[in-house]
């Protein structure tokens, strides 16, 4: 009995992620303990308990090393919580695994734009709008990019968390 709620609870835990731009372009196959693993990070990441997600990715990274959407979350955590060249290091891998992840292509353009590099996130938004057209992914990051020329018309922005 208690399989049922978990289960539900889980399904609606990684559609979460999927609206926050975590998704990648493949199918995940229900059997797959990745969902589970993300839906129980994205807890933790709710609660900015960045340290505490990556516990949970990276076990679920040492079962399943070749699952993107593990890679692009651990990816988000290092970012979050200012580990850039963690961060990069692993939305590489994610974008290695799966070069259509959307999710990848957008955080790693909000990282470029914390490293003060928004000709790099400039290009990542150009690559999705070839993969997605106008998708959430797609509005986001040109969103960000947007703000960041804002804030920085030199184009030396500040910090804003991205």
């Amino acid at each position: 009995m208690k399989r049922i709620p978990m289960t539900v609870a889980a399904l609606l835990l990684s559609a979460t992620a999927w609206a926050a731009g975590g998704g990648g372009s493949r199918p995940v196959r229900s059997d797959d303990e990745a969902p589970r693993a993300i839906a129980s990070a994205r807890q933790y990441i709710d609660l900015q308990q960045w340290d505490k997600a990556l516990q949970v990715l990276d076990a679920a990274r040492q079962r399943d090393p070749r699952n993107a959407d593990l890679w692009n979350w651990t990816g988000y955590c290092e970012r979050k919580r200012g580990k850039l060249q963690q961060a990069f290091a692993a939305y590489d891998e994610a974008l290695r695994l799966d070069p259509r992840h959307l999710g990848a292509h957008e955080y790693l353009g909000e990282a470029w734009l914390l490293a003060g590099q928004p000709d790099k996130a400039q290009a990542l938004l150009d690559q999705l709008r070839g993969l997605c057209g106008s998708c959430d992914e797609e509005r986001d990051l040109a969103a960000a990019i947007d703000s960041y020329r804002r804030a920085a018309p030199s184009g030396n922005g500040p910090e804003n968390g991205y």
